[in-house]
């Protein structure tokens, strides 16, 4: 049987959706099994369920298929992994001919997990060189969730960057999900080409309206949508809109073992042992990339230090031990003297960047144990200024019988504002007396200036930026907690207005635009960290190494305020990556 993707399409960026049993991840192998057979092919495949294995056996389970998938992890693993491996394993991936399997099945937890893909991602976009290779996601939806949660907005952003800009750095990638409605409609509108098997929820038959939406007539797209409950296992819908292809088709048997079939009942499925492959280069690959970390890796460099130390100490007994027994000749003291002012001034400078970079370390840990505090206080002179103006305004302090002279404390500026939701009249918007404090109204007016920049549920970073918080601070989830039960806003991830809430936002008092944002932005941060940020906003959606960056900003990338004002940024989540720095991508939302 010819299969029913055509081999022009099998580089395009597709969409493998069907309930659980349809087929869609049997069906996605058989497209795998004819990237593999073309040799110039490199295929890396994410599978969370450890299903994917089967691609080193024949049909029958018996004999080896001939295509050497290398295996990081899970129970049929070549190489082992762990979840504080995702860099390490991300770096490999970019670099190495083999095509390979990312087997997740044996992770301990979903927030394991979370941590090996957000390291993985983050570095294989990175170092990925341009040469195409296919990243397949099965169970796409634990990676680019519709509505995350907290924790997960990291991971989607770099899925989402990965779907939208991947094709400059080599990347076509699949995305299998059993699940279409709480796939994220950001990253599942970006494929060029949709597998659709059976669908039993309307929901999720609902989610593929947008696709056949101008690519056939409404009567045509009901009954597209109707028939997929009734579909057959390996059964599918074929839309590829740059081939013309819209059609109801089957798809061929696979070549390889079906290592996701699901028993059959009071079936035992035997263990299936795999061929060993030569995997000593990728050995090596590996010692090379852990050693290049442990270079870079401070307490590494201090143990160093130790060891120079003592080796420093052992030549000055032994030099003073020479010298009791006879004194050496002229030549022989000048060298030691050299010797050892050279040793003792490596030391010093090494001892003196690794107590920098411990001392900025400190200051950072304490600015954030510090910051709830302050906000807290912040928060709490600014709701009594408000809630009593003639008595918060002048605040006296008695000790004895001195009195402490009066302090007024200025109400916070107000920030740009955001967002587009229905506009429902309401008699009481704010709930209780109708009233909001000057936090939670510039909180509603950040999501209405989001609106207008038609995202209609901004994440919280993106409010509390526009707004002038921390989304990190106790102070933020106050003032949230106090908005949900006044009924102006709804969502836990992202944030919306309710139709009271969008009663008393008010609406900017100029037009948003990315450019506005960006202006927004660097307006809200001091000089030298807009001096960083702006040659990150003009290279998106590419990033500048550290040189590059402090270059065009004006400072030296080994000193310790460099690293400071990047901890800076990263905090406040305008920045991301370690290697190499790149703006992030809410700052481009449009």
């Amino acid at each position: 049987m010819r299969h029913p993707i055509p081999r022009e399409a099998l580089d395009d960026r597709l969409g493998f959706i069907g309930t659980s049993g349809s087929g869609k991840t049997y069906n996605a192998g058989t497209a795998v099994e004819i990237l593999l057979a073309n040799h110039k092919a490199r295929v890396v495949i994410i599978d969370p369920l450890g299903v994917w294995w089967g691609l080193r056996l024949t049909a029958d389970g018996k004999k080896p298929s001939g295509f050497d998938v290398v295996i990081f992890g899970g129970d049929h693993a070549d190489l082992p992994l762990n979840e504080q491996a995702g860099a390490l394993i991300g770096e490999t991936a970019a670099g190495m001919a083999e095509s390979c399997i990312i087997d997740l099945s044996k992770l301990p937890s979903r927030a394991a997990e979370r941590r090996f893909m957000v390291a993985f991602l983050e570095t294989i976009y990175r170092k990925a060189g341009g040469e195409p290779f296919h990243l397949v996601v099965d169970e796409a939806d634990l990676f680019a969730p519709q509505k995350p949660h907290a924790g997960d907005e990291v991971l989607l952003g770099h899925m989402e960057n990965i779907v939208r800009r991947g094709r400059v750095r080599g990347f076509i990638p699949w995305l299998i999900s059993q699940r279409p409605a709480v796939l994220n409609k950001n990253v599942l509108s970006q494929v060029d080409g949709l597998l659709a098997f059976k669908l039993t929820s309307v929901q999720d038959r609902d989610a593929l309206d947008a696709w056949i939406e101008g690519q056939a007539d409404k009567e045509q797209g009901k009954e597209i949508k109707a028939s997929l409950p009734t579909f057959k296992v390996g059964e599918g819908i074929v839309w590829l809109p740059g081939l013309g292809i819209l059609d109801r088709r089957s798809f061929p048997q696979k070549v390889t073992f079906d290592s996701s079939r699901k028993p059959k009942r009071g079936e035992k499925l035997g263990r299936r042992t795999l061929p060993a492959l030569d995997v000593d280069k990728l050995k090596d690959r590996l010692a090379a990339v852990v050693q290049e970390a442990k270079a870079n890796d401070p307490k590494a460099l201090r143990e160093r230090i130790g060891v120079l130390e003592r080796d420093n100490r052992k030549l000055e007994q032994e030099r003073d031990a020479a010298r009791t027994v006879r004194p050496p000749a002229a030549e022989l003291v000048e060298a030691e003297r050299i010797g050892f002012e050279k040793g003792k001034a490596a030391v010093i400078t090494e001892a003196k960047r690794v107590g920098q970079e411990t001392i900025v370390s400190a200051l950072e840990d304490l600015k954030k144990l510090a910051s709830p505090l302050v906000e807290a206080i912040n928060a709490g002179i600014k709701t009594a200024k408000i809630a009593f103006p003639d008595v918060s305004d002048r605040v006296k302090f008695q000790s004895g019988p001195q009195t402490v002279k009066q302090t007024t404390v200025d109400a916070p500026k107000r920030g740009p504002v955001a967002s587009p939701v229905s506009r429902a009249p309401s008699s009481a918007p704010a709930g209780g007396d109708g009233s909001i404090s000057g936090p939670e109204q510039k909180i509603i007016d950040a999501i209405r200036w989001w609106n207008v920049m038609r995202i209609a549920a901004p994440s919280h970073a993106q409010t509390a930026f526009i707004a002038g918080y921390s989304h990190k601070s106790g102070s933020w989830a106050t003032y949230l907690s106090r908005l949900r039960s006044k009924g102006l806003i709804e969502g836990r991830g992202d944030l919306v207005l309710t139709g009271d809430g969008a009663a008393v936002a008010r609406e900017p008092e100029a037009t948003p635009s990315i450019e506005a944002l960006h202006q927004a932005v660097l307006g809200k941060i001091d000089g030298p960290m807009q001096r960083i940020l702006a040659p990150l906003l003009e290279a998106y959606p590419n990033g500048l190494s550290h040189a590059e960056a402090a270059e065009k900003a004006g400072y030296s990338h080994s000193s310790g305020s460099w690293a400071t004002y990047l901890s800076r940024l990263r905090s406040l989540d305008l920045i991301t990556g370690r290697g190499e720095l790149q703006a992030q991508t809410w700052l481009f939302a449009s």
